[in-house]
């Protein structure tokens, strides 16, 4: 068992395809959606349909407090030791997400695992589908996973990209989880420092295929996603002398 929590900031459509996946493959896990200050009607109602339907959990922020605030109220209301932090724009497979958490549950040095996928920073990324992403159908997605069913090396990387990040609950805890300054870019990277400094292992199972779209989860909330991206990378830098 384990809890996915993903952060909903407004696109509904977008939502809809992830939500619905997991309607589909994950109906039988701990499910907690955080709108964080959705100003979409669709979207709001969107949620209170599927939350109501399905009893998933659903916490609602009247202003926004950012991803990494949503994902840290999420884990917080967790009921697992394993927590999947799913980007909106990401569509899973049909077990992309039980061979993380397997992964997790498996090997005691290893704190956090990531998937293969269709667009990430670093070689997560499979190049073959990035510009067919869009486009590609829940079928499509399946016969991707199925293809790396025998890529079973977990290979440690320093930066897990945070779209699908599987990480246990009491690690998160242990290190001090997100530091409040990066709301939303940078998070996971400086997180995942300090994870590696406390002893654990960070990996990225190549078996495991979850679909991304790509900066699009959060992609109205009027943030310069370049400007954020360099300011985060100057503040871990400040802090601990080092980016990976």
């Amino acid at each position: 068992m384990f809890t996915v929590i993903v952060a909903v900031k407004d696109q509904s459509k977008i939502v809809k395809m992830c939500l619905d996946s997991l309607v589909k493959y994950y109906l039988q896990q701990d499910i907690c959606i955080v709108d964080d200050g959705s100003t979409e009607l669709e979207t709001v109602r969107l949620l209170d349909e599927y939350c109501t339907k399905y009893n998933w959990k659903l916490l609602r922020n009247k202003l926004s407090v950012g991803h990494s605030g949503a994902c840290e109220q999420g884990i917080e209301n967790s009921s697992c030791e394993n927590v999947c932090l799913l980007n909106s724009d990401t569509i899973v497979s049909s077990n992309g997400l039980q061979i993380l958490s397997d992964v997790l549950d498996t090997n005691k040095d290893i704190a956090v695992a990531g998937p293969s996928t269709s667009s990430a920073s670093g070689p997560q990324m499979l190049k073959q589908y990035y510009e067919k992403r869009f486009y590609m159908t829940q079928e499509d997605i399946e016969t991707a996973a199925k293809s790396l069913e025998n890529e079973k090396e977990l290979v440690d990387l320093p930066l897990i990209c945070g779209f699908a990040f599987f990480i246990k609950k009491s690690v998160f805890n242990d290190v001090g989880k997100f530091a409040p300054e990066l709301t939303c870019y940078g998070n996971e990277k400086e997180l995942l420092l300090r994870i590696r400094a406390a002893g654990h292992r960070t990996v990225w199972a190549k078996n495991a295929f979850i679909l991304h779209l790509g900066k699009m989860s959060y992609s109205n909330s009027g943030i310069d996603v370049s400007r954020a991206q360099v300011d985060a990378d100057r503040f871990i830098l400040k802090k601990h002398g080092r980016l990976e």
